[in-house]
């Protein structure tokens, strides 16, 4: 099978993003790289020179929406289109760049403003907007994957409040989620079945 979006391996992406999201609030840089190439050159069925632009491309956004409160979100959104466009040309999908980059964004911001809490319905319904969008499937199908990927990212963010330790159990638990939350999205985009564009939902 040809590689794309919807042919990835739940386990290696899982693993990829615990070790991105670890080395990331350990200020890891070198691994965060290696991991961050790995992370989008599995999950989004690239080559690694491809990845490697992708994985800058993500970096660059990141930096643009980091800085507190002097984040610069409209640049953050323009280095994601340029993510987008990349992946859409090379798996000549047909999903909306522009609307596509604006969902990535705004679940980092909603992770933000949400981090550490328990109430994160609004970080699921990020996420799930971004799944539909991306792969062009109706909510409702990727709604279990966004879930697990939001329970991820609190068991993360409590690894981070506790201490950062590298033998927390909790990273265990940040693996276990992801693996969950991924092997939901590839059963419910891997078959292909795709909405029109004009039928996705706005938010």
């Amino acid at each position: 099978m040809a590689s794309s979006i919807r042919t990835f391996d739940p386990r290696k992406v899982a693993q990829y993003e615990q070790e991105n999201w670890a080395a990331y609030y350990q200020k890891r840089w070198l691994k965060l790289l290696r991991v961050s190439v790995g992370m989008v050159r599995e999950a989004f069925g690239l080559t690694w020179l491809q990845a490697l632009y992708a994985a800058y491309l993500i970096a660059r956004a990141e930096m643009a929406a980091a800085p507190f409160p002097d984040n610069n979100i409209p640049r953050a959104e323009g280095y994601m289109r340029r993510f987008y466009a990349l992946i859409k040309k090379v798996h000549r999908e047909d999903f909306d760049v522009d609307e596509a980059a604006r969902l990535e964004v705004n679940w980092w911001v909603v992770h933000r403003r949400l981090f550490g809490q328990t109430e994160n319905q609004a970080l699921v319904d990020a996420l799930t907007n971004l799944y539909a969008t991306a792969y062009q499937v109706e909510p409702a199908r990727v709604h279990r994957a966004a879930y697990h990927r939001a329970l991820a990212m609190a068991y993360s963010d409590r690894w981070v409040n506790e201490g950062r330790e590298e033998a927390s159990p909790l990273l265990s638990q940040v693996r276990q989620e992801l693996v969950r939350s991924y092997t939901a999205l590839r059963e419910a985009v891997g078959s292909g079945e795709r909405r029109r564009a004009w039928e996705m939902p706005r938010s």
